[in-house]
């Protein structure tokens, strides 16, 4: 089967399965081949020490995520973001645990979403979708024109 959906669709449905968004997302919107999202990290409860002050100089960040693999039941994203300017993926080796201690404690089984130095986020989609659409099986994603395409079988 082929599902077509945006970004903002993908978080209702997210939504709908009982999953929360994080409060630090402000926006989630599709462009082309990516998709761009608005976060403020002064949402975020921890921070290791180094990004305290960076967040009290820039803490909106805006990135730009691009689906640059699919395999095995796994997607690798490529993250570009900027804070004020600055180069903020190259940080996000330091966001790796609090995002995912954050994603674990809303419920994303534990290394499913493993956050890489190297600006890059490995997603376990099979091992999201075990809890909640048992059976359900992505063979193929992407994102083109806006939207999320997705190939699935049952």
């Amino acid at each position: 089967m082929r599902i077509d959906v945006t970004p903002q669709e993908v978080l209702g449905l997210a939504r709908a399965g009982g999953a929360d968004v994080p409060p630090v997302i402000t926006s989630v919107t599709g462009d082309g081949d990516s998709v761009r999202v608005s976060a403020d990290l002064r949402r975020l409860d921890e921070l290791p020490g180094p990004l305290r002050l960076a967040v009290r100089l820039a803490p909106i960040v805006r990135a730009q995520i691009r689906v640059v693999g699919f395999a095995d039941g796994r997607a690798t994203l490529a993250v570009e973001a900027n804070a004020g300017g600055l180069p903020a993926h190259r940080l996000l080796g330091l966001l790796a645990e609090p995002i995912e201690r954050a994603l674990t404690a809303q419920g994303v089984p534990p290394g499913a979403v493993d956050v890489r130095g190297d600006a890059s986020v490995v997603v376990d989609i099979d091992a999201l979708l075990a809890a909640k659409l048992p059976g359900l099986t992505v063979t193929g994603l992407r994102m083109e024109d806006g939207h999320v395409h997705v190939e699935a079988s049952v």
